[in-house]
């Protein structure tokens, strides 16, 4: 038979061997999940019909059209419980299916993440998706993939056949580094150094097999321990060890810039038009830490992942020889008999005229010829011959007038050995519960009110085995084509006049209507919503500009009534019109009405949704600001329960109410053009949560908790973030992997060392979280601990980035959402603050004192030259001025020429009057606050007193300082943004 090379689907595309297609069992056939996606390994023909059987064994029609056999590839959602920040990513699978063609959809695009030279304008396209990970159903874990041609640390005739057959190989995480370095030799006999058989020296970086170094090594190192070979331990107490060091030093140096180098390269566009190359129908295969190197170039060595070996006494016990003998103890029970069971049937132990005459006589015992093939009909027949033959009865008196019979398991009590007959009604309302509720029995009991749940579970049995029989006897349907790769099932008709709401972004308005999944508040999907369901697993949701903009093709909603007629006309129209609804839906019994009425008189309080978890929480635990609506758990932003009250403003609206901080509320630590917010990422409206600093400026409520520095006075409340001045300079000279921009302060991701600002990897829909870490009783007075869900451990706020894949949790530690919420009724995120971002208070330090200190590890501290000798007839003489301020007392009085300043000259005079910066002013011996512009207006006042000698001019002890002080080197501190620290 020729081999089968492509497929038609039909919308006329053809379908190749190696392409990457949609996949999915009609919609009635299915899970109202997204389509499968996968690459088309081979075309099977159909099957013979003449020696296949049309029915399988469950009853259903067998296929027999053109079948596929598919490589799937997982989708992160369904490996993990975990949200699912690019839904553009893929896992990839050593595994395979034959399924009909008719399932094929359509047509996409995968391709491996390092094939491809923009990422970000690759996703963009519609039907691309990418991955660079494996996911093995039997191990349950994730595994790299990475291109064969970056493995460096092979031999030549290994390598090349490698790279020959596969495109990728599938490794561990840990195994990655050491395939990608250089080509490792044994310095001993120069041949390769496998991994699981050579061991490297710590100082020198050298390579040697185990059984090559003297002694031989049986083992490797335990982890955290280190060896190293015998030159240099010889060089470690010679002169020769820093020179050593620099070798290993530039060794290092030049293994981490090849690494880099290697990482830098992207590929070009035209290496992702490159075929790939597969062998044996795959692209890839295992080859990691329990691979054998040389069995790979066997062209049948089999390509699945493979775990660590459990053979050995580690793993297996060796039980000790069996006793010799019979076993006699005589505590164990003895076999039962006749006597200790109910015996349904001794047919067998009967005389042959004695079992011919009750055959005979069951034949005449019932007029029904349905209860002659009746099971428990017939079960009782027989248990009731044994009985006439155990008691030596004759066979003709035996009969079955009496329903009622005993059984030993029922202790004696009277029970029916046929249930009752079903009446009409009953049947009609099994079938109508069953068509609803389908095999959920409990649910048809509770419809049936006059059986008991064995009886509705034994007439589900018969009624099971008929609806079998009726298929059977029909006769078998003609194969459908495989031309049906639409989903012609799961679209609402046109013929449909149903007005559709879609159940994702409520619009009325598409021309094609999907089916919508079971969880979900309507029955149908919009085109946009449906198709981005099905193929990405996205729930969009459009906003209004965006139906705006979009064209409102035809629907089968109410057309507009024609507005030709005049106002008063159409107003008189509709009046009537709406009596005329108001009179046909009139109720007939009026108490009724009074009750509906006093019904939906009392309100329901609505349930607000948090913008940062998207879900609802109990009353009062998430709260709604009266001004700017902005809605959040109140655990998530310092509002306590006391305070969640209707009429709550968020630290913004309040703010503006009653100015005490900065009007612009701008985080200090966020960049000033932060990375776009990526299509299906989180809500920005959780940004508006922002904290006051002790600056009087304004701090994220994410980049405060995700920055390890910071603290709050009131860490209940999150008022006040302190210590802004301590970040690290290097925090703000990072580029950000998000932006690319250098400005800001930026945090790191858990698992790797991508580092980003808080804001941009909000935006971009990376993981944030409140890692929990149990700790033991013994171990809990050494650091703060926390109780969370009735735990006791620590708490640390992380961030991991999408460079993980869908594997958000790569460490697999316990990790919660900011809103997660434990018995007490506290999220996560407010457990983690009020233990860890608390300020220290105490009677000895308060928030000035603190903000002081921190000035002061900050700030260097001003020099000042060599202060003179100070003239004790200075402090004793009393007629002095001081040629700054004009005060005559001071506690000490220094020489114009003490601080190497001239004296401020005299203004211009007019008569007795000194015109000093506009204002006018006595002479001083008459007013002795005349340098503040106090002048005595009393008509009564006293003659003035004889002029007396002149005042010498010096300078007072403040204003001596002053000079000094601005004469030193000036220190300009910007309290209105944060001060760096190297």
């Amino acid at each position: 038979m020729a081999t089968i090379t492509e497929g038609v689907l039909k919308s006329g595309e053809k379908v190749f061997v190696n392409d990457y297609v949609y996949a999915a069992a009609a919609w009635e056939r299915r899970d109202p999940v997204p389509y499968s996606i996968g690459r088309i390994i081979e075309f099977i023909p159909p099957e013979d019909p003449a020696n296949a059987p049309m029915v399988r064994s469950n009853g259903r029609p067998k296929e027999i059209g053109l079948r596929v056999r598919m490589a799937w590839f997982y989708r992160p959602q369904d490996v993990q419980d975990k949200g699912v920040g690019d839904h553009r990513l893929l896992l990839a699978a050593l595994f395979s299916e034959i399924v009909p063609f008719s399932n094929v959809r359509g047509k996409c695009i995968v391709r491996h993440k390092d094939k491809i030279a923009d990422l970000a304008a690759y996703k963009k396209k519609d039907d691309r998706f990418y991955f660079h990970q494996l996911f093995d159903p039997f191990t349950k874990d994730q595994y790299e993939v990475i291109p064969s041609t970056d493995i460096h640390n092979l031999p030549s005739h290994i390598k090349e056949v490698l790279v020959s057959r596969y495109e990728f190989v599938v490794c561990e995480r840990e195994a990655v580094p050491d395939l990608q370095d250089n080509l490792r030799l044994c310095e001993t006999c120069g041949d390769w150094c496998p991994g699981p058989e050579s061991v490297m020296c710590e100082l020198c970086k050298k390579h040697y097999h185990m059984e090559c170094v003297n002694p031989p090594l049986l083992a490797k190192p335990s982890r955290g321990y280190g060896w190293s070979c015998a030159s240099c331990n010889n060089k470690r107490d010679s002169n020769e060890v820093d020179v050593g060091t620099s070798k290993i030093r530039q060794t290092r140096d030049l293994a981490l810039a090849l690494a880099k180098a290697r990482a830098k390269s992207k590929p070009s566009p035209k290496s992702e038009e490159e075929p790939e190359k597969f062998w044996k129908g795959w692209n890839f295969r295992y080859f990691g830490q329990y691979t054998v190197a040389e069995d790979t170039l066997d062209p049948d060595d089999m390509i699945y992942v493979r775990a660590p070996t459990r053979i050995g006494p580690k793993f297996q016990v060796v039980p000790p020889p069996l006793p010799e003998g019979p076993n006699t103890d005589p505590e164990l029970p003895s076999r039962g008999g006749d006597d200790t069971i109910e015996v349904m049937s001794l047919f067998c132990r009967m005389d042959e005229a004695y079992s011919t005459d009750a055959e005979r006589r069951k034949s005449i015992l019932t007029a029904r010829s349905d209860l002659q093939c009746d099971i428990d009909w017939l079960e009782e027949v027989v248990r009731r011959f044994t009985d006439a033959w155990l008691n030596k009865q004759s066979v003709y008196s035996v009969n079955m007038r009496k329903p009622m019979v005993i059984r030993a398991f029922k202790d004696g009590k009277e029970t029916r050995y046929r249930d009752r007959e079903w009446s009409e009604v009953e049947e009609a309302i099994f079938d109508e519960s069953v068509r609803k509720h389908h095999s959920e029995l409990r649910h048809v009991r509770a419809d049936i009110k006059t059986r008991t749940m064995p009886e509705v579970v034994r007439h589900f049995g018969h009624w099971k085995a008929r609806q079998l029989k009726l298929q059977r006897l029909m006769p078998p349907q003609e194969p459908t084509p495989a031309a049906t790769s639409d989903d012609n099932t799961s679209i609402y008709q046109k013929g449909d006049r149903r007005v559709f709401t879609c159940a994702v972004c409520r619009t009325k308005d598409s021309e094609t209507w999907w089916k919508a999944p079971r969880n979900l508040s309507t029955n149908s999907m919009c085109d946009e919503c449906g198709t981005q369901w099905r193929k990405y697993a996205i729930k969009s949701v459009r906003t209004d500009k965006e139906r705006e903009v979009a064209p409102k093709p035809h629907s089968h909603a109410t057309p507009e009534p024609p507005t030709t007629r005049s106002g008063a006309a159409t107003n008189k129209a509709i009046g009537l019109a709406a009596d005329k609804a108001k009179r046909e839906s009139t109720p007939l019994n009026g108490p009724l009405n009074k009750k509906l009425r006093l019904v939906s008189g009392t309100s329901t309080p609505i349930k607000l949704v948090c913008c940062l978890c998207r879900k609802t929480g109990p009353q009062g635990q998430v709260v709604k600001c009266s001004v700017c609506s902005f809605t959040v758990h109140a655990g998530c932003v310092g509002a306590p329960l006391e305070d969640a009250l209707p009429n709550w403003m968020c630290d913004i609206c309040a703010n503006e109410r009653n100015p005490e901080s900065n009007l612009d509320p701008k985080c200090e630590l966020c960049p000033p053009h932060p990375a776009d917010r990526k299509k299906g990422a989180r809500d920005s409206a959780f940004l508006r949560a922002a904290k006051p600093t002790e600056f009087r400026g304004w701090v994220h409520v994410l980049c405060s908790t995700f920055t390890s520095q910071l603290e709050y006075a009131d860490a209940r409340r999150m008022r006040l973030v302190e210590g802004l001045i301590t970040i690290p300079e290097r925090n703000f000279t990072q580029k950000c992997s998000c932006c690319g921009g250098a400005e800001g302060c930026v945090s790191q991701c858990d698992q790797c060392l991508t580092t980003f600002h808080p804001v941009c990897a909000w935006n971009h829909g990376y993981k944030f979280g409140i890692e929990f870490t149990p700790v033991k009783p013994n171990q809990r007075k050494e650091f703060p601990t926390v109780e969370f869900r009735q735990e006791i451990g620590t708490m640390n706020a992380v961030i991991i980035c999408d460079s993980h894949g869908g594997n958000m949790n790569p460490s697999g530690k316990k990790i919660y959402d900011l809103c997660d919420l434990d018995e007490r009724g506290r999220t996560a995120l407010q457990a983690f603050t009020e233990t860890y971002k608390q300020a220290h208070n105490s009677e000895k330090t308060y928030g000035l004192l603190r903000k002081a200190r921190r000035l002061d590890d900050v700030v260097p501290a001003p020099r000042f030259d060599a202060v003179p000798t100070l003239d004790p007839s200075l402090v004793l003489s009393t007629n002095n001025q001081c040629v700054f301020c004009h005060t005559l007392s001071s506690p000490f009085w220094w020489p114009t020429d003490a601080a190497h300043i001239d004296p401020i000259p005299e203004g211009p005079k007019e008569g007795n009057e000194t015109l000093t910066n506009g204002t006018t002013s006595h002479p001083v011996d008459e007013h002795p606050h005349a340098e503040q512009g106090d002048v005595a207006m009393d008509e009564d006042a006293p003659e003035p007193k004889p002029a007396e000698a002149p005042k010498v001019q010096k300078i007072c002890h403040a204003c001596y300082f002053q000079q000094l002080t601005a004469k030193a080197q000036p220190i300009v501190v910007d309290l209105s943004s944060p001060i760096i620290v190297s």
